[in-house]
Formats: C-alpha cells, structure tokens, sequence
C-alpha cells in the first residue's frame, strides 16, 4: 500500500549558486560519500541538483523531517538510484531521477 508520493524538481543553476556562495551549503546538505560521487563529474552541479531534488521529494513523500545530509541517494551497479537513511524507517522507498543540463526532477513513493 502506497503511503505517500513526493516529486521535486529544482533549476541546477540555483543549486550552483547556493554551492558557489555558501561554503556551509554542501556539508549541510549532501553526505561525504555524495560530495565524492558529484565531485567525479566534469559538471558536478547537475549530480549535486538531482540529489537535492531526491531529498525533497523524499520529505514530501514521508513527511519526515530529518537533516538533509542523513538521506544518502546511492546508485546500484546497474545505475538505479535508492536512498539509505541514518534514521531507522518503517517502510520501502522507490526513487526515480532524471536531469537535464538545466532542470533535476525526482520522484519518491512510500510503500509498506
């Protein structure tokens, strides 16, 4: 049974800004192993946005309020996306991330 969806999409540019601007914003936003992971790309700002649109959609889907770097978006061998949370949660999580050059959406469901 489904008990909640979330969807997000966020401008890359502005998850730039804010990176580029506030020395704080990445530490507070993305795990050590997120960081790596973005860091890896020759346009790391795309990476950073869709994780940022993944953590949101996550928060809309559960309703739960944790800080944004304890929901860590991994990605399987196979490229699938799915999040692990410092939090104990009772339930399954279903993540979807697409991006463009100037757009990150992501899409969460929340199922028993």
């Amino acid at each position: 049974m489904i008990k909640g969806l979330g969807i997000d999409i966020i401008e890359v540019e502005r998850i730039k800004k804010n990176i580029l601007k506030n020395n704080n914003f990445k530490k507070r936003i993305y795990s050590e192993e997120e960081i790596n992971y973005c860091e890896k790309f020759k346009d790391p700002y795309t990476h950073y946005a869709a994780r940022f649109a993944v953590k949101e959609a996550f928060f809309k889907a559960t309703g739960f309020n944790f800080p944004f770097n304890e929901v860590i978006v991994k990605n399987r061998d196979d490229g699938a996306p799915f999040i692990i949370l410092k939090k104990e949660l009772k339930g399954n999580l279903i993540v979807s991330i697409t991006h463009i050059r100037e757009l990150a959406v992501a899409v969460v469901v929340y199922d028993e």
